[in-house]
């Protein structure tokens, strides 16, 4: 690796050195600005300097084109990285603004993919990477509530759909009835859609304490999701056994006894 790659490499990849943590927190203030921005031209006031808007998004989306690219020209697995999810995001919010320039009011209107930007915190703050890196560690957990949560809107919105089928008007098909499930087992409510046969608020009422728990189940998830990983357990490898993770004050393996190295952690 020449100089300039290294450098290239130091300043993108290691958010742990002084040069890497301004770059990071610049491009972070890029987004939050820009956003910030995308929703203040959607008003009056704003109409009033969307033409200032728009270069500045010329110039945001510049800086992220060229960070694109160079990490394209810093990346060992080249393929690898253009299809990797962060980097789809990036080509997508690079591509919005694009589009945006074109006369085709379907394409403008893919312009909103620009929201991607948010997405792209993940990259430049590596506690919010740890965190979203550490999903795949709870599949069992979200594999449950998938499960629970998809059976019981099936359940409940068939059942929905027969009993207040040709009498209740807004519940004309099996659809009409997902949408009141999800909004009755999340605990909203709009009250767009309501049951009016007896029979269909009986079910209604049922899903609603149901819905209670199911919500507690994805609530008790995020949370143990978060004290582990901030309080708890850490993905930190046995170098001798390969055991991965360990409390975040472990000096010594669980599963072999040999001493861990802090500096992997």
């Amino acid at each position: 690796m020449n100089s300039f790659k290294r450098s290239l490499h130091n300043i993108l990849e290691n958010p742990e050195s002084k040069t890497g943590r301004l770059v990071n927190s610049c491009l972070i203030l890029l987004i939050i600005v820009s956003i910030f921005f995308f929703i203040i031209e959607t008003t009056e006031w704003g109409h009033q300097y969307i033409e200032y808007f728009h270069y500045f998004d010329f110039f945001v989306i510049t800086i992220f084109a060229l960070e694109y690219f160079a990490r394209l020209y810093i990346a060992p697995n080249k393929r690898q990285y253009v299809f990797s999810f962060l980097s789809i995001v990036d080509l997508l919010v690079i591509a919005s603004f694009y589009i945006s320039l074109t006369n085709f009011t379907f394409l403008r209107s893919l312009r909103f993919f620009k929201i991607l930007q948010l997405l792209k915190i993940f990259r430049y703050s590596d506690t919010l990477a740890a965190f979203f890196k550490s999903f795949p560690n709870y599949q069992n957990e979200f594999k449950i509530f998938g499960v629970t949560f998809g059976i019981s809107l099936v359940i409940s919105s068939c059942g929905m759909y027969y009993l207040e089928h040709g009498v209740n008007p807004n519940i004309q098909t099996i659809p009409d009835a997902i949408w009141w499930a999800v909004v009755t087992i999340a605990t909203i409510g709009y009250g767009d859609i309501v049951p009016v046969t007896w029979a269909g608020k009986i079910l209604g009422g049922f899903m609603m304490f149901f819905g209670l728990g199911v919500i507690a189940i994805f609530t008790a998830i995020i949370t143990k999701m978060f004290i582990d990983h901030f309080f708890g357990k850490k993905n930190h490898t046995c170098y001798y056994c390969h055991f991965p993770r360990h409390d975040f004050d472990a000096k010594f393996c669980k599963n072999c006894g040999n001493e861990l190295d802090q500096r992997l952690g």
